[in-house]
């Protein structure tokens, strides 16, 4: 037990609790959980409150009505290595009634979803009630009803894929907020208009604290990926009510429904913004225009050593901040908006400081503005009515909606923008005649100008398919479809359809669209063809796409041959010069599939593709892809696994000025491989993954938190009374811990190469050879690794070596681990292990790296006399090295040695001592600093029936030569003194009855001067 690094934090110990009596406490339901209440104060820091809840319960509480529940609530307001905007919501409670088969309440925290009113689309995230019920058998009616408050805002992105990146790509807000934190759960992925899954082994990972999400290897990013992402994210800015509901009546032939949602800000109940007069009157005067939206952002503040601060400078050309740590002078505390570029006053200056520092570099020569967004409370409201009436093979149906939507409740202003509608009517008939039948279908459909849409109408691809910039932009809408689909029996389909879009005096679209498929013996052949042809007041576009293909499926697989094109020309109607954004592109592939047993499956394919873009105003070869994919399952047995996966691309330029100062190929891929031999004496477990991508080049600061609850603490090394980066470090001890670490607001990105290997290695000696000896069945062997890399991407088209060393490293996370264990038994109580450890870290963080490498190896002996009396001997070696490319104070290496002789003697049942002695040794390499340590440590614990109570106390005499009041001196000393040290502590358990539980702790330490008490009390309920 080393209790001189033991934090504040309290250890239970479940062997202490007697077995819940749910009878006694939930009658008959199941439980499980708990719930503490605690409380932590001392003589070195404030007094602060620990609270925490988690409970499940389910069961019948009568006849005809059961109970499911969730319940969570901890006191953690602030997420670390979050974002400075992110407040995380752990708190979630969610409660479900059902009641006779026929009727849900729920209370709590509500996932509302609608996909299928066809105007009113909408997911929302609520606390509050929902009930659902249903009346009649034959002709029924269903009823749907929540109310609550909304918890999240909903929004989506849409942007095109960068050739060959993975991501992250970085999520924005509704507003253009470029720090959100994501609603877990909430997000839909489409790339081209497909649903991606998430998870490693998918297509897709979410970090929802940064709102990024980065994409597998086993999803290739091309440019002519078109992403489209619809999240949730986290709102603070108002109190917002959310009222929806549904009533449906369904007879026979009959169906008609009423639908409404309300979503309204409470403009007088603002929860994380602090609106003064001024900030609400420049938003009565700004109406519906978000460009007006702008408050001054500075404002008077004392001098806080927490804060970054500037003074005002007046200037007759404008004022100006600076940054000023004079505590005589007028100080301000400032937010700075983004932009972009030289669109702003102000520069991020690159401090040491412990935050963001700006500087004011004139007008339009920033990136950031000295003002803040003023956020305006907003109400949307859509009414639906939807009836269908069934036919002999067919229907006939229409919608109609109604919404109010106001951007700004402060202001009266653009009031008469609120109101919009939308209608449609659609059906459809089948006919049948011999081994033929045809389904004729049409849809008129109307939108209002003013008409507000919650989430969207249309498929996803719906703006690219009829060149528009996005579904709908604020202009009337008239619609027609008219669709006739063909099937015969002998698998054959033709499908004919054609659209008419009309954005009112702006744009007319007209799109054919014709797929076809036919199945000839082993032969299927399929294939689509699309034009659209738009008049718009800007450009007129012409759009073709096409693609056939044709797969022969033999026994052992399949071959299939094919190609597809797209060709879009834009041109402007003024000029007659085509848009930039104009291409296209052909592709013809051969594809192999091969799937002749469980043990063998194979896709690849082969594909070369020409690029067109837009050069002396049209549209010439810019380059030639030549690809390869290939995707196996090479073996799969009870023992064996193998999967591989790989997609190269090559490119042939076809423009000598086309920048190729970085190389456009890239491979993506991965390796899985998982071995059992020896009867499963030996298991291996291997990945390896390669890819491209970007990363973020983050910036970091340190947030003062209530005490006892952070991580870092804050020395003034330098005695300027600022805080500087490097004078933060972890907290050995829970008072000092005061801080934590967040991410700051960053939008760079830097293109990179990444590279994974994990290996895990598992060999029991005596399975392996098949043997009952004693001994070797005594020992374990155990190793693995895991390095996760990233390089900054030159011409490199891939770093294969996942330990390569180079300059252009921005990612390094290396571990390896291994050990060998020797375990005593009944006759013998010799023991022992082996471990060798190596960590290899390195970040890029504020505009530099920093790198830190430790090797360790640890001896231990043991032997057991008796099952009262053992004694161990613990010895480990440690190389330590740090590096920073920006502060000199963080460049060091140490080699430390410690050995510990270790008695434990248990006298009862109930009482057991630990007796120890330690002699550490830590020398610095590169310095003078030197510890010498000799510790003596006691430990007893008792423990009966329902109570424990464990005591220790240790001396320790630090003989140290150097700076202590330096960040190697602190390191060196584990945060105590040079000379006497004494560290103890008393921790009492108490099951007061079969489901509370109460634990009294109390810690003390003393370096030669003021004495440190720290004491805290928790009360835990266990169900």
């Amino acid at each position: 037990m080393d209790f001189v690094k033991t934090s504040n934090r309290i250890v239970v110990d479940e062997a202490v609790l007697a077995k819940n009596d749910k009878k006694r406490f939930l009658g008959e339901l199941n439980s499980k959980g708990s719930i503490i209440r605690g409380i932590t104060f001392g003589n070195n820091q404030g007094q602060s409150v620990q609270s925490s809840m988690d409970l499940q319960i389910s069961g019948r509480l009568s006849k005809d009505v059961t109970i499911l529940a969730s319940i969570s609530d901890h006191n953690l307001p602030i997420q670390a290595d979050g974002y400075t905007q992110t407040l995380e919501e752990f708190d979630k409670i969610y409660m479900q009634l059902n009641v006779k088969d026929k009727s849900i309440l729920r209370a709590g925290h509500l996932d509302l979803v609608d996909d299928k009113n066809y105007f009113a689309k909408y997911q929302r995230r609520s606390m509050g009630l929902q009930f659902q019920t249903q009346f009649g058998t034959e002709n029924k009616t269903f009823v749907d009803v929540s109310l609550g408050v909304a918890r999240s805002e909903f929004h989506r992105i849409r942007f095109q894929g960068v050739e060959g990146n993975q991501g992250p790509y970085r999520l924005t807000g509704k507003n253009g907020e470029q720090f959100i934190t994501l609603i877990s759960g909430s997000e839909q992925v489409f790339i081209d208009g497909i649903l991606m899954k998430r998870g490693e082994n998918q297509d897709y990972i979410i970090n929802y604290n940064t709102g990024e999400v980065t994409f597998t290897s086993f999803r290739p990013i091309f440019q002519q990926n078109f992403i489209t992402i619809s999240f949730n994210y986290t709102n603070r800015n108002y109190s917002r009510y959310l009222f929806t509901g549904k009533l449906q009546h369904q007879r026979e032939k009959f169906r008609i429904g009423l639908n409404w949602f309300m979503e309204n800000d409470n403009k007088n109940a603002p929860l994380a913004l602090n609106l003064s007069k001024e900030d609400e009157q420049i938003l009565a005067d700004a109406g519906n225009d978000p460009n007006l939206m702008y408050a001054p952002s500075g404002v008077v503040a004392e001098y806080d050593v927490n804060k970054i601060l500037y003074r005002l400078i007046q200037d007759p050309n404008g004022n100006r901040y600076q940054y000023s740590t004079d505590a005589t002078q007028t100080l301000y505390t400032v937010s700075f908006t983004y932009f972009g570029a030289n669109l702003g006053d102000y520069k991020l200056t690159q401090t040491t400081n412990n935050g963001r520092v700006f500087e004011y570099v004139g007008p339009n020569a920033g990136d950031y503005r000295a003002v803040r967004k003023l956020p305006s409370p907003q109400k949307s409201q859509v009414y639906t009515l939807n009836s269908e009436y069934l036919l002999k093979d067919g229907k006939i149906g229409t919608d109609i909606s109604l919404s109010n939507y106001d951007i700004n409740l402060f202001s009266s202003k653009d009031s008469d923008q609120n109101l919009g509608y939308a209608a449609r009517i659609f059906g459809n008939k089948t006919f049948t005649k011999n081994n033929w039948k045809g389904t004729p279908s049409f849809e008129y459909q109307y939108i209002d100008k003013q008409f507000h849409i919650l989430d969207r109408i249309n498929d996803v691809e719906f703006s690219r398919d009829f060149n528009l910039a996005q579904e709908f932009s604020g202009r009337t809408q008239n619609r027609f479809i008219f669709n006739f689909l063909n099937k015969w029996t002998n698998k054959s389909a033709l499908n004919y359809r054609v659209n008419y879009l009309d954005e009112q005096d702006s744009y007319k679209g007209i799109k054919n669209d014709l797929d076809f498929s036919w199945i000839k013996g082993k032969f299927l052949t399929k294939g689509n063809l699309s034009y659209l042809d738009t008049n718009a007041t800007l450009q007129d576009t012409k759009f073709i796409r096409g693609g056939a293909a044709t797969e022969y499926t033999g026994k052992k697989g399949s071959w299939a041959i094919g190609g597809s094109m797209e060709h879009n020309e834009k041109k402007f109607n003024a000029t007659q010069l085509m848009d930039v954004t104009s291409f296209s592109w052909k592709e013809l592939f051969v594809q192999k599939k091969i799937g002749d047993s469980t043990r063998t499956k194979l896709l690849s394919k082969m594909y070369i593709r020409d690029n067109d873009s837009v050069r002396d105003n049209r549209l010439q070869n810019m380059n030639r892809i030549l690809g390869f994919m290939a995707e196996s399952q090479l073996i799969k047995t009870e023992k064996t696994t193998l999967n591989a996966l790989i997609h190269y691309r090559k490119f042939f330029y076809k423009n000598e000025d086309v920048d190729m100062n970085q190389n456009k190929d890239f491979v993506v891929g991965n390796l899985l491989y998982n071995q059992q031999l020896f009867k499963n004496g030996m298991r291996l477990q291997a990945f390896y993954e390669l890819g491209n991508g970007q990363e973020a080049q983050r910036e970091f600061q340190y947030i003062k938190v209530t005490d006892g609850q952070g991580i870092y603490k804050w020395t003034d090394y330098n005695g300027d009374g600022i805080q500087q980066l490097d004078e933060f470090e972890i907290a050995e001890y829970s008072d000092l811990a005061q801080y934590i670490r967040i991410y700051t607001n960053s939008v760079r990105y830097i293109p990179s190469n990444k590279n994974k290997l994990q290996l895990a290695l598992f060999v029991n000696p005596s399975i392996v050879f098949n043997s009952e000896n004693k001994f070797l069945k005594r020992w374990n062997f155990n190793v693995s690794l895991n390095s996760q890399n990233s390089y900054f991407k030159r011409d490199k088209v891939l770093v294969l070596n996942p330990f390569e060393k180079s300059e252009d490293q921005i990612l390094k996370n290396q571990n390896i681990l291994a050990s060998v264990q020797f375990n005593p038994t009944e006759k013998s109580g010799w023991n022992g292990n082996y471990r060798f450890i190596a960590n290899d870290n390195l970040i890029n963080a504020n505009f530099s790296n920093e790198e830190r490498n430790q090797t360790s190896h640890f001896v231990n002996l043991g032997y057991w006399f008796n099952k009262e009396f053992r004694v161990d001997w613990e010895n480990s070696v440690h190389d330590l090295q740090n590096s920073s490319q920006l502060f000199a104070t963080r460049d060091y290496r140490l080699n430390n040695f410690e050995t510990k002789p270790k008695a434990t003697y248990k006298f009862t049942d109930a009482i057991q001592a630990e007796f120890s002695s330690a002699y550490r040794e830590k020398k610095r390499v590169d310095g003078e600093e030197l510890l010498k340590a000799f510790d003596i440590t006691g430990t007893i614990q008792w423990e009966r029936k329902k109570t424990s109570i464990r005591g220790n106390f240790s001396f320790i005499n630090n003989d140290f030569t150097g700076n202590n009041f330096s960040i190697v001196g602190n390191q060196m000393l584990d945060g105590l003194k040079p000379g006497k040290n004494q560290v103890w502590s008393v921790f009492i358990q108490q099951a007061i009855n079969s489901f509370l539980q109460l634990n009294l702790n109390y810690e003390g330490r003393n370096s030669g001067e003021r004495t440190i008490h720290i004491g805290s009390m928790q009360v835990k309920a266990s169900f």
